[in-house]
């Protein structure tokens, strides 16, 4: 299983909060994880020099999902459709479940509320 981490597990992980840490550790040694450059963005935003170091390694060394047209139209439904539904929900959000969706990837995130998509499998660490 490939797993496509939120910028949430990064951030508590590089605070060694568990079970993310641990669980982030276990899927970098099994080259399980890919990142999503809404990840990369979100995550550099706060990071200090030192977390942007050791984060720069691991973009060097895992696949990177761009936004391209079929992942911004599917987000764009997303956002549609969900919008109705509950009154939060973020296109930021939507452009890394449209990355799952296409990418056949297991979301993994602290915030499961945020995704209500059925199309896509989430699950916390």
């Amino acid at each position: 299983m490939t797993y496509l981490p939120d910028t949430n597990i990064f951030i508590q992980a590089f605070r060694n909060q568990e079970p993310e840490a641990s669980f982030l550790k276990r899927q970098i040694e099994k080259n399980a994880i890919v990142l999503s450059v809404v990840v990369i963005a979100e995550f550099l935003v706060k990071a200090t020099e030192e977390q942007k170091e050791t984060f720069g390694a691991i973009k060097k060394a895992f696949r990177k999902l761009p936004i391209d047209e079929e992942i911004a139209s599917i987000a764009a439904t997303y956002r549609t459709e969900y919008s109705r539904k509950t009154k939060r929900i973020f296109l930021l959000d939507c452009f890394l479940a449209a990355q799952a969706k296409v990418h056949r990837l297991t979301l993994v995130t602290n915030n499961k509320a945020d995704f209500p998509m059925k199309d896509i499998r989430v699950v916390s660490p």
